[in-house]
């Protein structure tokens, strides 16, 4: 994004939160007299440029690099910050705690049907069957099916775009 567009979308947001580093990279070509206050929005930015020199404001459109480089890693800051505040350590110990129950509930299952053999033509056991590890499939579904939710939703949140595999792409169209 160049800087123009950022200063655009921004508008009356500051600076600092719309797009970290732009300020900065704004402000290391200005006159002292015009320099950008940590508050300084969008709108402040573009008044700010009308009075600075065509060298000035060319110099600026070459500090793109520099200003992408702020954003990742503003980017990365938020979504660390979010990830820690998000403490998710229980909703991934029932998932984890489920698996295990899955993956017992289908080993001894095995293990049975094994030894009875000649019982596993009854409805009524594979309905039983059915039941038993559904509780923890649909759990383990439902987690991450909210999980991939809460990322999608953290991606958009942080202006990212969503990842458009194939697969996803393919799911996109069914909906």
């Amino acid at each position: 994004m160049k800087i123009k567009e950022i200063l655009k979308a921004a508008g009356s947001v500051a600076l600092d939160v719309f797009a970290p580093g732009a300020r900065e990279a704004i402000n290391a070509v200005l006159p002292d007299k015009y320099k950008l206050g940590a508050s300084a929005t969008g709108a402040d930015a573009e008044h700010a440029l009308q009075w600075a020199t065509p060298e000035q404001r060319a110099s600026i459109l070459e500090r793109n690099i520099d200003l992408q480089i702020a954003q990742e890693e503003g980017w990365t800051a938020r979504y660390q910050a979010m990830c820690q505040a998000d403490g998710q350590s229980s909703r991934a110990f029932i998932a984890r705690l489920m698996a295990w129950v899955l993956a017992l509930e289908i080993l001894a299952f095995t293990v049975w049907a094994f030894v009875h053999s000649e019982m596993m033509d009854s409805p009524a056991l594979w309905s039983v069957f059915g039941t038993l590890t559904g509780v923890p499939a649909g759990l383990l579904a439902k987690y991450f099916g909210e999980l991939r939710r809460e990322q999608r939703n953290r991606q958009e949140a942080m202006g990212a775009a969503p990842a458009s595999g194939l697969l996803s792409r393919v799911v996109q169209q069914f909906k």
